[in-house]
């Protein structure tokens, strides 16, 4: 009974791998729905090395005519298109200065990269105020405490039937704008409860009611009747943003940027790999025969989990350094399995039974895989955030691989070993086991 459940798991397994293979790398039109499945290796975003980039140049001028712009405002305008860039665009940007009074910038292209550029060179300086007016009053709070904004979708009114929601613009203010936006809403509390939006020029852009207290979280939010998108929310809150700061930028040029290495590398890398991926099944099999089996099995899951986390995170923009660090993440979880068939066997040649060596292998070689692997995350730690950004992503492929090699050691192969041992518990030429000579006599 106990060998038809292991072959019934071990089928299932196989199925659900197939399943997980064929998601991973297959493309196909989807019923009911305008874009195709892509693939979790499709879906991966890639950086302009190896897919393409969008480029933009921006001049960059003072706000008033009287002033100039200095290298530190050149510097502080850098370090905030790029952290803009960063929260909308993705985490693999190039931003730098060219010709003493343009800023360069280059991304990785997408569906939004275009509208993102153009964002960054509108400016949209807005007023808080507490009352419907286009003058100026006393509580007035300016765009130059704004700390950050993000497009949103939230509601704006509830009833005791229904809630209204609405796209726009979440602002969070620095400590001043904090303490000002206080000052405001308890005015606010008293005289109308509500929030008004205007532009310098005098343009409301909207208003937020309801307002029955003081509000101390230093956040506040623009609802945008005219916007129907998460992207034209996305778009709105980088004006703002923009308009918080003390230069102005326009857009100069706009382009897109051929890959350095071409789609044609990844095909080379990917058949590169499954050559690998063979030639190391094969050593696997020699070496530790069922083992082996095993660790390809472990493998296929690694593989599928891998290509899904590489597609799924956020922070994850893949280019070359970062396939070689994914290759060298899967190659951690092929080391931990040597390691721990190494050790399996070491038991059994002392004169333990199968089922007694796979459960000391795994005691015995914890520590060792956990120093392996905090020796691979620490340092892809380090490479993330002090290395510059080519190597971000190769970090992100060692660390992903690291956690990976964890789990797939110590839930999956672990779990498929207890399905072997009713199937071979006696049988170690099956697993390449071997006693020592003075136990054998």
């Amino acid at each position: 009974m106990a060998k038809k459940f292991s072959i019934a798991n071990y089928v299932l397994v196989s199925i659900l791998v197939a399943i997980g293979l064929f998601l991973s790398f297959a493309t196909f039109k989807l019923p009911f729905y305008v874009n195709d499945y892509a693939g979790f290796a499709g879906a991966i975003s890639l950086s302009y090395d190896v897919g393409s980039g969008q480029t933009a140049v921006f001049d960059v001028a003072p706000i008033s005519s009287d002033a100039t712009i200095t290298q530190e405002d050149l510097d502080s305008t850098v370090d905030f298109v790029r952290d803009v860039l960063y929260s909308f665009g993705g985490q693999y940007n190039q931003v730098g200065i060219q010709n003493n009074t343009e800023i360069r910038v280059q991304t990785v292209e997408s569906d939004t990269s275009s509208d993102l550029m153009e964002a960054i060179g509108t400016r949209t300086e807005i007023i808080i105020r507490g009352e419907a007016t286009e003058e100026e009053t006393k509580y007035d709070i300016h765009s130059d405490v704004i700390k950050r904004c993000l497009g949103t979708y939230q509601a704006t009114s509830a009833s005791s039937t229904s809630t209204s929601y609405s796209y726009g613009v979440y602002i969070e203010f620095n400590s001043l704008g904090k303490d000002q936006y206080k000052t405001l809403t308890d005015y606010v509390a008293s005289n109308g409860n509500t929030v008004y939006f205007y532009t310098v020029d005098g343009e409301q852009l909207g208003s937020f009611s309801g307002i029955t207290k003081q509000v101390t979280t230093g956040a506040t939010f623009l609802p945008l009747s005219s916007v129907t998108t998460q992207s034209s929310a996305n778009m709105n809150a980088v004006n703002i943003l923009m308009g918080s700061l003390d230069v102005e930028l326009t857009l100069k040029d706009n382009g897109v940027t051929t890959a350095y290495l071409g789609y044609n590398s990844i095909l080379y890398v990917g058949i590169s790999l499954l050559v690998a991926f063979v030639l190391l099944s094969i050593i696997m099999v020699i070496r530790y025969r069922d083992l082996g089996l095993i660790s390809i099995l472990t493998g296929l899951v690694n593989i599928v989990l891998y290509l899904f986390l590489l597609q799924a995170l956020p922070i994850v923009t893949l280019s070359l350094s970062g396939i070689i660090g994914a290759v060298m993440g899967y190659c951690l979880t092929v080391l931990c399995h040597i390691v721990l068939f190494e050790k399996m066997k070491k038991e059994y040649s002392m004169g333990r039974k199968i089922s007694l060596s796979f459960k000391l292998a795994y005691k015995d070689s914890l520590f060792t895989i956990l120093d392996i692997m905090a020796i691979a995350l620490i340092g892809s730690l380090a490479l993330y955030f002090v290395g510059f950004d080519l190597l971000k992503s190769f970090a992100i492929g060692i660390f992903i691989g690291g956690l990976l090699s964890i789990f797939s050691v110590y839930c999956v192969t672990r779990l498929f070993t207890k399905w072997y041992l009713p199937l071979n518990s006696t049988k170690e030429t099956h697993l390449a086991f071997k006693r020592e000579a003075s136990n054998e006599d």
